[in-house]
This record gives C-alpha cells, sequence and structure tokens, in this order.
C-alpha cells in the first residue's frame, strides 16, 4: 500500500481518494471501515440538551428497558434509534453485534478471552468488560481479526 499526501494552501475540507483494484484486499477494506468511523458524528441527548459525539469515540452501544443509549469512556448519552438501526448505520464500521442487546466498537477492544459456553469476553481500553454471546462469536472474530 502508498499513501500518498498532497497539501493546497486553498482553505477547503479535507479529501481523501482510496485507489484499488476491483477486488479490493482485506487490507484495503479495514481501511476504509476505518475512515467512515473516523468521519461520522452521531447526536446523542442528556439533561436535555443535544450532543455531537464522534463515533469513533463510542465504546458500545447498548437497549435497555426499550431506551438505546452510547457508551462513551466516562458518559452516556441517549439516542432516540433503535439498536437494529444503528446496526445497519455501521455495518461498514468496526461495531459488530455481540449481544441481543449490545453493539461493541472493536477498536475499543483490549483483550479478549474465552468462557464457557463457547462465550467470549472482550476487555474495553476503559477497563469495562462486555460478554460476547456465542451466537454473535463468529462476527465478533472477524471484525476484531482473530
Amino acid at each position: 500500500m502508498k499513501i500518498k499526501v498532497e497539501r493546497v494552501d486553498d482553505p477547503c475540507e479535507t479529501e481523501i481518494t482510496v485507489r484499488c483494484s476491483k477486488s479490493s484486499d482485506q487490507e484495503t477494506r479495514a481501511l476504509l471501515r476505518q475512515l467512515s468511523l473516523y468521519a461520522g458524528t452521531v447526536m446523542g441527548y442528556r439533561d436535555g440538551a443535544s450532543h455531537k459525539l464522534a463515533r469513533q469515540d463510542i465504546f458500545y452501544i447498548e437497549t435497555v428497558d426499550e431506551k438505546t443509549f452510547f457508551y462513551l469512556n466516562s458518559e452516556v448519552y441517549e439516542t432516540p434509534l433503535r439498536l437494529y438501526e444503528w446496526e445497519e448505520k455501521l455495518r461498514d464500521t468496526p461495531f459488530v453485534r455481540i449481544s441481543k442487546s449490545t453493539i461493541l466498537n472493536t477498536d475499543k477492544v483490549s483483550s479478549v478471552r474465552p468462557l464457557l459456553s463457547g462465550k467470549l469476553e472482550a476487555q474495553l481500553s476503559n477497563g469495562e468488560k462486555q460478554v460476547v454471546n456465542r451466537h454473535y462469536v463468529r462476527g465478533f472474530r472477524e471484525k476484531f481479526g482473530i
């Protein structure tokens, strides 16, 4: 892979162009997932105020009592969208469904260890632990790269 940076004098929005063959390799697909993650922001709500959140700052998205929440390093924000809607929106990013009620950002996982019954335990970079249920282990392994 070759990286080329071109600096211009006129103030404009940063633009990224990726040139690849029609059958792009796994490395290129991973790069595109990362770019789409960093290019996006989402709206979260807390204490009656709207907050613009960077997608890469979200550790996981969870549904509790029919409400959906973004969990960041130390903050929690509510979102009006349902979990399945977030799963669709984040399809080509490092986010992956790990249980019926949780979508996890694999970029925030520092380690993984097996549990009984085919489950996995993901240790997040903020110290939290999340369990990957058996049904979702395959998808998690693919996104996490194990």
